[in-house]
């Protein structure tokens, strides 16, 4: 499953979610320090990303519809790019 990004002023941009990269648990893929570096900075890329969309769909909110669905599309992509982060934090801090 992808993602399609569009704000006003921005190209669309189609990316992979981080979970998609990696079908295992995070615990599963970090092989050797590259992997849990580029594992963790996805996780991060997700986070900023989920947390800009939410700060766009607060701040550009009417009484419309569409802004209330976006509104709660981005509630809903944050709180999935929380989750990925806290997995990836756990299987980081824990010894194999």
């Amino acid at each position: 499953m992808t993602t399609t990004l569009e704000h006003a002023g921005y190209n669309k941009m189609t990316v992979l979610y981080p979970e998609e990269h990696e079908l295992l648990t995070p615990g599963q893929s970090l092989k050797d320090p590259h992997a849990a570096a580029k594992l963790r900075l996805q996780a991060s890329l997700w986070l900023s990303r989920a947390q800009r969309e939410l700060h766009d769909a607060i701040f550009l909110r009417d009484s419309s519809d569409e802004s209330m669905d976006r509104y709660c599309g981005a509630r809903a992509e944050l709180d999935s790019a929380e989750a990925w982060a806290l997995l990836v934090a756990k299987a980081l801090i824990q010894p194999d």
